[in-house]
């Protein structure tokens, strides 16, 4: 392979959470840790990926097990769904 077709571990990448830009060292992550640098607990929270800043959402994540590839530039929000209720 060349040095083109190989991800570079060691590759900053810039995501936007809630508008505030975050510094990732890997292009998989978890919903939840996303989640979580916007400030949300991932029990109350659910992950939009939106199309620009303040953009149309794209999709909306609901597991903050998933890992998903994120793309420099990204932007996401959180969108609160309430607290869960102990059964």
């Amino acid at each position: 392979m060349t040095e083109n077709n190989t991800k570079n571990e060691h590759s900053k990448i810039d995501v936007f959470v809630n508008g505030i830009k975050h510094e990732l060292t890997s292009d998989d992550v978890k919903v939840g840790t996303l989640i979580e640098l916007g400030g949300g607990n991932v029990k109350e929270y659910d992950l939009e990926k939106r199309e620009g800043n303040k953009g149309p959402v794209i999709h909306t994540y609901k597991n903050p097990d998933e890992v998903i590839e994120v793309k420099n530039g990204d932007h996401f929000t959180t969108h609160f769904k309430g607290p869960i209720n102990p059964a």
